[in-house]
């Protein structure tokens, strides 16, 4: 089943991979490979989808919107090859990361080069409104990933866990979807319902992609199974597995002795055998109920029918 199906969000989001390819030519070879392969390489491309959708509740067409939607995929893009530098990941949508292809060096110019061409894009498309909150929502995005890096092997409490997912990844979903509905006319309770959606959303996202990490086979994930463990980030899954005294004292020992492949395989199956899979994708479910709840009373079009079906077309219960 094809995750988008509104043909005229289809033909935006071609334009928006049209953009984003021009968009990363540079003089520099090596800077211009990193990037495109990265674009290449293919994604879901579910922020500027929202991006989209949110433009569609407007009575404005801008046709600027584009530049947006592809500026905030850019923004994420950089995040990504951040990320992979922190974690030193191998393999990002089953292929090498920049990190593990050129380096940490050229790894780092990249992710900063991108959000250079990001900023740059949202300045042509005029979207001088939403710098504030694009400042605000990459704020929260840091702080996400540094309260992750400075929690690294620790327990922490699920409304930690909560918070820290917010910033590092519901709080650019929420920005996705305002930008494009706000840059076409968009606002009041039809914006503030669906700048909720995108939080919800976001947070149902970030909990499936951490159920992913203890379900899903590598090839398929594009990253080792159980990276999470092996970097020290603590997910949902485990976190509730901790709760259940099944299992709690064994995983307990297992996350202090030193880390290998055969510890993580372990701990895995320890989380499998828990509630804690069982718990993560019931938290999962209220916050695609809340989602859908934000949104409910707005005008029936494509773009709502978009949003109402796209969470159970993109996750796997």
């Amino acid at each position: 089943m094809s995750l988008f199906q509104w043909s005229q969000l289809i033909a935006g989001l071609r334009e928006v991979e049209k953009l984003m390819q021009q968009a990363l030519s540079s003089r520099l070879t090596l800077l211009e490979e990193a990037a495109k392969g990265l674009v290449l390489s293919g994604g879901k491309r579910i922020r500027p989808a929202l991006t989209l959708l949110g433009a569609a509740f407007g009575s404005k067409q801008d046709p600027a919107v584009i530049r947006t939607a592809a500026a905030i995929e850019l923004i994420h893009m950089a995040t990504l090859v951040h990320d992979d530098i922190i974690d030193r990941s191998p393999l990002r949508r089953g292929q090498p990361t920049v990190y593990a292809l050129h380096g940490q060096e050229v790894a780092v110019f990249t992710g900063d080069w991108l959000l250079a061409k990001a900023l740059l894009l949202l300045a042509e498309a005029n979207a001088s409104q939403r710098m504030v909150e694009l400042a605000k929502a990459m704020l929260h995005i840091c702080e996400g990933e540094v309260g992750q890096f400075a929690s690294r092997y620790k327990r922490i409490s699920i409304y930690n866990y909560l918070r820290r997912i917010h910033g590092k990844t519901a709080a650019l979903f929420s920005l996705s979807i305002a930008a494009g509905a706000e840059q076409n006319g968009v606002a009041g309770t039809v914006l503030r319902a669906l700048t909720r959606y995108g939080i919800f959303f976001g947070m149902a996202f970030q909990i499936y992609d951490d159920i992913q990490d203890y379900t899903t086979d590598c090839s398929r994930l594009g990253k080792p199974v159980g990276s999470d463990i092996s970097s020290g980030i603590y997910t949902l899954p485990l976190l509730y597995a901790l709760e259940d005294e099944k299992v709690a004292t064994q995983l307990q020992s297992l996350l202090t002795l030193p880390g290998d492949q055969q510890q993580v395989a372990a701990i895995v199956d320890l989380v499998c055998n828990s509630d804690g899979l069982a718990r993560s994708r019931q938290l999962l479910q209220r916050y695609v109920d809340k989602a859908r709840r934000a949104i409910v009373d707005l005008p029936e079009t494509p773009a709502k029918t978009e949003l109402l079906s796209l969470p159970e077309r993109l996750f796997s219960y």
